[in-house]
């Protein structure tokens, strides 16, 4: 943009009516020399083409230190930077024009000075008219720049607006002495130019060109300080997003590997543990039906009797037996919530970060000491992170590791479940001890009363013994986990009330070093 006003000056300029001359001495359309314009120097004041090559200069700094806030990556960041950057790239683009149209003008020969003072003017005007739309984005970023930078800020805009406007009386002065002189003739002798030469107007003229040259000098290095803290303040947040970021990955891939472990070494063998009783069962009442069939067709009617009824109990006893632990199975959960733990670190990146943009925009807000204060504490928010992260991963370390004990005291109580259906099984091994088809009457007589014993113990005790068992088997598993729960919330919150401590201290030690 700063070059289209550049070449839209250029060709207001060329479109004046140009005029041979022999040996040229340009100066603001005049062939003569005309010390302080295009060459020379009237006191120390230097001349038209110098001055305004400073200013331009001047006006690229500008325009340098603010292309690097284009470059900001925080998004907070760069939407606050965006009425500073707007209004010194307005700055630029509106100034060009007019001290590149004043260099371009005091090295013409010839032509309509006129017509090329107006065009100046319009520009002019143009940036005069702009300087109520800088005041008011500047003003709008009291939040990066604090109230003493903004009213800075806006003290050299308006110093450089009235410096702009002082231009035009100055070019009022000068150009009806340039069109008396071009009246003269297309030749007019030096004597004759210099009779007429406006030298007050053009001093004051490179007097305002180096009033500005000054004020821009005196502003780069104040612009180039903010726009420097506004740098270093988005590598600081930048860093701590990277770490926030970088911390929530790591509990999350810690939280998936906690509970990993606690399915794998608790819930798994829990698990295995139940199924390990039905196959035991299983097997124990298909080796039993085994030999109660040798009797099915025995001759002896009391134990063949007897021998179908146990087979048929048995078998019965083993598909409900079965079905409850395949229940007991599907109801034994064991598990972390990581719910309060990624509150807690939600709300420790909520508190750092807070924390971090109140420092941050003391700095670019150039709040006495800030900058040294930041300097010394900056690293302590990368630490406070990596602490409440530390505590947090501990707690969830420490329950799993607290359940794999639990787990096997969980483990152990089902070995009673176990030992039950052993006792009762054992009562029908008992009966068949010994006992062959070739036995005696006598001693299938007898077995069968141990058989319909057997068979009593089943119906009567069994199922309620067993159902018992497994019951309290439950009732401990959710006693454990409310306890596991319970614990694993007072570490949390413990977590919680440390981060809330430190940030309050860090805090406190900032205000301190502040103020």
């Amino acid at each position: 943009m700063k070059y289209l006003f550049t070449l839209l000056a250029l060709a207001v300029i060329a479109t004046c009516p140009q005029y041979a001359v022999s040996s040229p001495q340009p100066d603001f359309a005049v062939p003569a020399r005309m010390t302080g314009v295009a060459s020379g120097s009237l006191d120390s004041s230097g001349n038209v083409v110098q001055n305004t090559a400073r200013v331009l200069t001047v006006l690229d700094q500008f325009q340098s230190i603010t292309e690097s806030l284009y470059g900001l990556q925080n998004p907070i960041l760069y939407r606050l930077a965006t009425g500073f950057r707007v209004v010194l790239d307005s700055l630029v683009e509106s100034g060009s024009p007019i001290f590149q149209g004043l260099s371009n003008a005091a090295r013409l020969s010839t032509g309509n000075i006129t017509t090329v003072f107006d065009g100046i003017r319009r520009s002019i005007n143009a940036t005069i008219a702009l300087n109520e739309l800088h005041q008011s984005a500047i003003n709008g970023t009291v939040l990066l720049l604090g109230t003493a930078g903004v009213q800075n800020i806006s003290f050299v805009l308006d110093q450089l607006a009235r410096n702009v406007a002082n231009l035009t009386g100055a070019l009022d002065e000068i150009e009806p002495a340039i069109v008396e002189i071009q009246d003269v003739g297309s030749r007019p002798s030096q004597a004759q130019v210099d009779a007429r030469y406006p030298r007050s107007a053009v001093r004051r003229l490179n007097g305002i060109l180096l009033d500005y040259v000054n004020i821009g000098q005196a502003t780069v290095p104040q612009i180039n300080a903010v726009v420097n803290r506004i740098r270093m303040m988005d590598g600081f947040i930048g860093r701590l997003v990277s770490v926030r970021d970088g911390l929530r990955y790591d509990l999350n891939r810690t939280l998936t590997a906690v509970n990993g472990s606690v399915y794998a070494g608790v819930q798994q063998r829990l698990h295995a543990t139940i199924r390990t009783v039905g196959n035991n069962l299983n097997a124990s009442v298909l080796g039993t039906m085994r030999k109660l069939k040798l009797f099915f067709l025995d001759d002896v009617e009391e134990i063949r009797l007897e021998a179908r009824n146990a087979s048929a109990l048995l078998s019965q006893r083993l598909t409900n037996v079965t079905r409850q632990l395949d229940e007991l199975v599907n109801r034994t959960e064991v598990r972390m919530d990581g719910y309060e733990t990624e509150l807690v670190m939600n709300r420790t990146i909520a508190a750092v970060t807070d924390l971090a943009w109140r420092l941050a925009l003391s700095v670019t807000s150039s709040v006495p000491r800030a900058d040294s204060c930041y300097a010394r504490y900056n690293y302590e928010f990368d630490k406070l992170l990596r602490l409440i992260y530390g505590t947090l991963v501990a707690c969830g370390q420490g329950e799993a590791r607290t359940l794999q004990s639990v787990g096997s005291g969980l483990g152990g109580s089902l070995t009673l479940v176990q030992a039950q259906l052993d006792a009762e099984m054992n009562s029908y091994g008992q009966c068949l001890n010994g006992l062959v088809p070739g036995s005696s009457d006598a001693l299938k007589l007898q077995r069968s009363v141990c058989l319909k014993g057997a068979q009593h113990f089943s119906h009567i005790l069994g199922d309620a013994v067993v159902y018992a068992q497994r019951s309290a088997f439950e009732a401990l598993l959710r006693d454990e986990m409310q306890h596991s729960a319970e614990r694993h919330y007072q570490c949390v919150r413990a977590s919680d009330q440390l981060m809330i401590a430190e940030v309050k201290g860090l805090w406190t030690s900032i205000a301190v070093c502040m103020n």
